[in-house]
């Protein structure tokens, strides 16, 4: 690829990380005012005071981090300079904010969170169209982004639930959520390390182990049609890409 465009996609892929921090931060902080606003007693219930705090840590975090890890990055929005961009900690600063869009807060827009996660793939998709030009399995490369994005969309957000065990099942989505995010964090730093192969079994083994019970206890009030079709699909593209990593393997031994 040539340098001339290889600092374009750079430039692109690293604006796309601000543009999804920059919208999903919008949307958090006006779903959190107009909480206020309308006399929402965030704390009047342990469901509500568990997700508005974890909207606060994760906000105030991610600036933290942002401001002392990503100077560099904020810096290249505007100065455009050449050179390779480290995405790294740019990658776990998404992670951080993340955990605030993984609460379903009491004026959550959903479309505008959508609109924040596209434009993050949009980036996610350049940095592979990178990869693949820069070495090993192109097939792979292309799986695992599917995988990434399928077990992205996997990862559960919390709603609060009126069912029978209500308590329990809050906190096994809590947990899920948490770990999920972590875990998705994890595979957008190997993507962005040049990584084509993100078909790690403890990774489809957390997202099946954390989302089908949460599936099967709400079941009766509400099936999660979405997570349970993302799941699905990363168990899919998971065994699709395992099974061909084995056989690239295999062929190259003989």
């Amino acid at each position: 690829m040539k340098t001339e465009t290889k600092n374009k996609l750079d430039y692109l892929i690293n604006l796309s990380f601000f543009l999804y921090f920059l919208i999903l931060l919008t949307e958090r902080i006006i779903s959190v005012v107009l909480s206020f606003v309308n006399g929402v007693n965030i704390y009047g219930h342990g469901f509500l005071g568990y997700i508005y705090t974890l909207v606060f840590v994760s906000i105030v975090s991610f600036f933290i981090y942002l401001l002392i890890k990503c100077r560099n990055n904020i810096k290249y929005i505007f100065k455009k300079e050449n050179g390779d961009v480290d995405y790294k900690d740019l990658c776990i600063a998404s992670g951080i904010l993340l955990i605030s869009g993984m609460v379903h807060t009491e004026y959550t827009t959903p479309v505008i969170q959508f609109v924040s996660y596209g434009i993050l793939i949009i980036g996610i998709l350049l940095k592979v169209v990178v990869n693949v030009t820069r070495g090993g399995n192109k097939v792979l490369h292309w799986l695992s982004f599917a995988y990434l994005v399928a077990f992205s969309m996997a990862i559960p957000v919390m709603y609060r639930s009126y069912i029978e065990f209500s308590v329990l099942f809050h906190f096994l989505e809590g947990v899920a959520s948490l770990f999920l995010t972590v875990t998705f964090t994890i595979l957008l730093i190997l993507v962005f390390d040049q990584n084509d192969d993100l078909f790690l079994l403890p990774t489809v083994a957390l997202v099946i182990a954390f989302d089908v019970p949460l599936i099967v206890l709400r079941w009766s009030e509400e099936i999660n049609y979405f997570v349970l079709i993302f799941v699905s699909l990363s168990f899919v593209l998971f065994f699709v890409g395992y099974i061909y990593k084995k056989a690239i393997k295999k062929r190259g031994k003989k």
